[in-house]
């Protein structure tokens, strides 16, 4: 070895024993706020497969997954996505393997904004969307673009854990306004506004999934639509609306989205192809004014999502196929509802009480005579794994030991039908 090459490895040896100084050091002084305050993230906020946030196991041979709200395995549109993703790149390859910019690509922005104003019968222009990664991707954008440290949002309660930390981890206050009789919420919302103002300080921010709620299944009337954007424009709170189980309707669609009503004004909207198309695609979208978009875009600094993707969702959405493959999964998630409903009805109704869902992936049911905690523990014997609704509140088992959400999307129906007699033979041993 040369005398040069020798006093290299002998850097490269002085480098490496410096740097096990690291080994076995705290690194929570060098974390940032956020990611010092924020607790372990649960396998859901982390979007992990097949785990619930329960984190209950099972060691059954026939384990029944009701933990995550994922699409059906047989409902993905392989061939339809793999045809978009070849002519692409057969096409336009290399537009398609380069950086897109942080809007997004502009024709998948022109087929949301002639599809969204189809379905929600306005007119919308490439300009009212930023493409986003998934739903979460745009909700973490819009607080980055609206929120500071100690700003307060009113939520839902329950919600979307995955919502809640990504408010959280913005180091803003939560006030839960409780979902109860769908007629008085606007009125709560006022309330819990009046309240912060008398304190001298304001709420900045509404986040609602009107449609197919998350966790509990129920969709916002359009009377309290309209209440709640009459209290919002009074207290100048922007509305969040998470659309991301709007168009998964089992027979009509729900009304009217806020968006719709307030003819935009004060509505920030999210949409995204993780549940009409795949989880893994990772795309969604801001629906916005054009100055809220312009705004959002100066906060992002990844330099925007996959243009291949954008590309080829553009393709696939734009040829129409999607809707043939949205009639398919709304007679197949139709099915599951009324084959769970129905196990449910017959084996559990002294145990559980709740209300059938008109669409979306979620059934909130209240467990009788027991704690929700020991219904999944003593569920995932029976090898049935879900979350228990403490997941859905700020405050976790504080605010709720009663409630459980069983997702009907993943599992198969003949699955399903085993849930009423495996739940019952878990209350047995914990009420009987």
């Amino acid at each position: 070895m040369g005398e040069s090459a020798m006093a290299q490895a002998q850097t490269r040896t002085r480098a490496a024993e410096a740097a096990q100084s690291w080994e076995g050091h705290d690194i929570s002084d060098l974390l940032s706020k956020s990611a010092a305050v924020m607790p372990a993230i649960s396998a859901t906020e982390a979007g992990t497969p097949g785990r619930s946030i329960s984190f209950m196991t099972t060691e059954h041979e026939k384990p029944i997954n009701l933990g995550g709200g994922i699409p059906d395995p047989d409902t993905l549109p392989v061939s339809g996505l793999q045809a978009a993703f070849d002519s692409v790149l057969a096409t336009n390859p290399t537009e398609a393997l380069r950086y897109g910019g942080v809007f997004g690509f502009d024709d998948l922005r022109k087929v949301l904004a002639d599809r969204q104003g189809r379905i929600q019968g306005i007119t919308l222009e490439m300009d009212n969307f930023l493409l986003t990664h998934g739903s979460a991707g745009g909700i973490d954008t819009i607080c980055d673009t609206f929120l500071n440290p100690d700003d307060i949002v009113i939520a839902e309660q329950p919600n979307f854990a995955g919502s809640l930390r990504t408010i959280r981890g913005h180091l803003c206050e939560i006030i839960e306004a409780e979902l109860g009789d769908d007629g008085d919420f606007a009125a709560r919302v006022d309330a819990a506004a009046n309240k912060v103002e008398a304190s001298g300080k304001r709420v900045k921010l509404l986040y609602t999934v009107p449609d197919y709620h998350n966790p509990t299944g129920a969709t916002m009337t359009l009377a309290t639509r309209e209440a709640l954007i009459e209290v919002c424009a009074k207290h100048h709170i922007l509305i969040m609306e998470d659309m991301a189980y709007t168009e998964i309707f089992f027979d009509e669609p729900p009304p009217p989205s806020l968006y719709a009503v307030a003819d935009g004004h004060g509505v920030i909207q999210i949409g995204t192809f993780s549940k009409i198309i795949a989880t893994g695609l990772r795309v969604g979208w801001i629906q916005a004014k054009i100055p809220v978009i312009e705004s959002v875009a100066r906060v992002r600094y990844d330099m925007g999502g996959s243009p291949l993707l954008h590309r080829a969702i553009a393709k696939y959405v734009g040829s129409g196929e999607v809707e043939t493959h949205l009639d398919g999964m709304r007679d197949l998630y139709r099915q599951k509802c009324e084959t769970l409903v129905a196990s449910l009805q017959e084996y559990c109704e002294p145990y559980l009480r709740f209300e059938v869902p008109d669409g979306g992936f979620f059934i909130w049911a209240e467990c009788i005579g027991a704690s929700a905690q020991d219904v999944a523990r003593e569920a995932a014997i029976e090898g049935v794994t879900f979350a228990a609704g403490s997941n859905f509140f700020a405050k976790r088992e504080e605010s709720d030991t009663s409630h459980i959400r069983m997702a009907l999307s993943f599992a198969t129906i003949d699955e399903l039908a085993q849930v009423g007699p495996r739940l019952r033979d878990a209350f047995h041993r914990i009420v009987d």
